[in-house]
């Protein structure tokens, strides 16, 4: 009991910090523990999708409180505390302005992903559709990290 607490513990925040903007891949600390088999599969796998699309939510906030800068001083605290140029968000808006959710499919790559969720954010994309959409990918993700996995580790042992 208390080693499947620590190791789905250890799975949400892995997969929680790795969906922001701070470094990290939960995808080895997802393998690992499948393999050391401390807790169930799916428990692991629900962790890391939810804490992942969780932690991609939280960089689509951040998002929406850069976009205030554009509105209030509160919002331009958050572009400066991010060194954003006022530009940036026009970008932002352009880009989901031409590409729209489509570009939140894409939210589940390594180092441009979590960027994506914050673009999202930035340009005011509504909160309901973000966390269906990145949670779909982000939980696609999982799955197939899951099924190489399983493969890997049934060949092995």
């Amino acid at each position: 009991m208390v080693a499947d607490l620590a190791s789905l513990t250890t799975m949400a925040l892995a997969a929680f910090t790795a969906a922001t903007l701070l470094p990290g891949g939960s995808e080895a600390v997802f393998v690992a523990l499948l393999a050391a088999g401390t807790a169930s599969p799916w428990a692991l796998f629900l962790a890391a999708a939810i804490a992942n699309t969780a932690g991609g939510m939280t960089s689509w906030w951040i998002g929406t409180q850069i976009a205030r800068g554009a509105d209030s001083e509160r919002g331009h605290a958050w572009m400066r505390r991010f060194r954003l140029p006022p530009e940036s968000f026009a970008r932002a808006t352009r880009l989901f302005a031409r590409w729209g959710w489509a570009t939140l499919l894409l939210c589940w790559l390594p180092v441009i992903g979590d960027p994506i969720t914050l673009v999202a954010g930035m340009a005011r994309y509504p909160a309901l559709p973000t966390a269906l959409i990145t949670g779909f990918a982000r939980t696609l993700r999982y799955a197939a990290v899951w099924a190489a996995a399983a493969g890997v580790i049934a060949w092995w042992t």
